[in-house]
């Protein structure tokens, strides 16, 4: 039967001509991609449920975008009675989970949950082509060998006094924007992070602050925005045939690649050329400096796990790839993530002045007023609006793993070789774990929980903006201090709030997939002195 078939279509090939050959070929194509959309594969899982591709599309490609309406209005209807059920992200159909049951499971058996190897799958996607093999995609020994080299990096403490330069910036750019239509918050940030990142990563001033806009910065930023596109995400195959600004941005990640490589070779003889760091040195060195260390290290005395089994070397390549996923995802998450909490701040003025109150409290009211260590360290409970903030607007929308066996999730049981991914945003607003999810309630997190409030003791791994267990993001302490920091800072110097006509007063407007950012924040600051 499907040999007759594949005669009959020979036979309309050979007898039409070339473009209706072409344009049979593509209606095939578009055909398969329908099938493909909208028709599950059959897998013997004991029936989870799916949603239909085309709720998920509509959702994500809106022309007014929302990832907390497309988990309201898609995910949680669908994950509200199972907890579990097939997706179709990422160009393929793959499970999706709020459950934090299910999601420990995930985040612990690392050996069963390994991490998707994006760039041995589809090694043609922007983001596997920018940072190849690295600490977050590699997994066995591979992993264990870049911990190895990475890991010492961030077994350190970063001194308030490091942010206080780029602060200062930060104030003053917001003083000049301030009136008018309001200030572009995420641009601001994007800057303030980039610089504060670039001296902490590579001892490099990008000047970001100082709005030098220079072909480096433009390069940068395109670099970080064509790797979380939605369109790509969704359509990973379109990387294959880049085309128009696609392909610039192709072009620009080569030059960026060569910036990253020239700070490596020249890092690296400038320690060629020194005595080794001592204890002041090491602690006031950038984070590639101390990864060259390591790495010159391993090379000489190799790099052994727990159990002094002896890992694989890692190559120059991934050292330069390590570097620029610390440099390009931890700036503009950390970016998203504080323009988030601004944004939730203008929303409830009665927290932003507790926190004033707070921060009034420990360091004082002079305007030129700025923390020291141990004053940071006492304002540690600004981490519960950090956290309620990074609860309600995870700046990565997800988790994902593919299953190198067969599990049991509740009733089902899911194959070997599938992606299963946790929806950070429909577990973190599952009213099963946070009542009341579309609520402000920074007490959530208190620890320990405070009697009278309306939170409750969350579930164990349902908070996990920063995944969890051995996989957790190397740089969450960096992450929470930095915003801890810049809170301090803006509430110290500033009151703001949302403009009038601001549509984050009743939905936000923000990317759906990826690291989701808002769109067009506009907040009106005050300066306090």
């Amino acid at each position: 039967m499907l040999s007759e078939a594949l005669l009959g279509l020979a036979g309309v090939f050979k007898s039409a001509s070339i473009a209706q050959a072409l344009m049979l070929a593509f209606a095939g194509l578009v055909v398969a991609l329908c099938v493909r959309l909208f028709i599950p594969p059959r897998v013997n899982d004991g029936g989870v449920p799916h949603i239909p591709a085309y709720k998920t599309l509509y959702w994500t490609f809106k022309s007014a975008p929302s990832r907390l309406d497309l988990c309201n209005n898609v995910d949680m209807p669908a994950l509200r009675k199972t907890g579990l059920v097939r997706s179709w992200l990422w160009g393929r159909w793959m499970y999706k989970t709020n459950n934090a049951e299910y999601a420990r499971q995930l985040f612990l058996k690392t050996s069963v949950y390994q991490k998707v190897e994006m760039h041995n799958l589809i090694p043609y996607v922007f983001r596997a082509v920018a940072a190849g093999g690295n600490l977050m995609t590699e997994n066995g020994d591979h992993f264990k060998a870049h911990r190895s080299i990475v890991g010492p990096s961030f077994r350190r403490s970063w001194p308030a006094k490091t942010f206080h330069g780029h602060i200062g910036k930060l104030e003053s750019i917001i003083k000049n924007c301030s009136g008018g239509a309001g200030v572009d918050v995420l641009h601001v940030f994007r800057r303030a992070t980039l610089d504060i990142l670039g001296q902490i990563i590579m001892g490099i001033d990008f000047g970001a602050l100082d709005y030098k806009n220079s072909e480096l910065l433009e390069i940068c930023w395109d670099v970080v925005d064509a790797g979380v596109e939605p369109l790509y995400l969704v359509f990973p195959f379109l990387d294959k045939y880049p085309v128009g600004r696609r392909a610039k941005s192709f072009a620009n990640l080569k030059r960026f690649h060569r910036f990253i490589e020239d700070a490596i070779a020249t890092k690296r003889k400038e320690l060629s050329m020194r005595d080794q760091m001592g204890d002041d040195e090491r602690n006031n060195a950038d984070l590639l400096t101390l990864m060259i260390e390591a790495h010159e290290h391993t090379k000489l005395h190799g790099a052994f796990d727990e159990k002094g089994k002896l890992l694989p070397s890692m190559t120059s390549e991934e050292l330069r790839n390590n570097t620029i996923i610390f440099f390009v995802a931890g700036h503009d998450a950390t970016a998203y993530g504080l323009s988030h909490l601004v944004m939730e701040l203008a929303l409830n003025p009665h927290i932003q002045q507790q926190a004033r109150e707070r921060v009034i409290g420990i360091i004082g009211d002079d305007p030129n007023a700025f923390p020291s260590d141990e004053q940071l360290a006492e304002l540690a409970d600004l981490d519960m609006i950090v956290k309620e903030s990074l609860r309600k607007n995870s700046v990565v929308s997800d988790v994902r793993r593919v299953l190198t066996e067969p599990v049991n999730l509740g009733p089902y049981t899911l194959p070997k070789g599938m992606w299963v991914m946790v929806d950070l945003w429909a577990m973190q607003n599952n009213p099963d774990y946070y009542p009341e999810p579309d609520k402000f309630i920074p007490e959530r997190f208190a620890d320990p929980p405070r009697p009278g409030t309306t939170a409750m003791p969350q579930a164990p791994f349902s908070w996990a903006p920063f995944s969890e267990g051995s996989r957790k993001c190397i740089g969450h302490k960096f992450a929470l201090l930095t915003q801890r920091i810049m809170l301090t800072m803006l509430v110290h110097r500033f009151k703001w709030s949302l403009p009038a006509d601001s549509p984050f007063w009743t939905r936000p407007r923000t990317s759906t997939s990826g690291l989701i950012s808002p769109i067009d924040l506009k907040i009106d600051f005050a300066a306090r002195h």
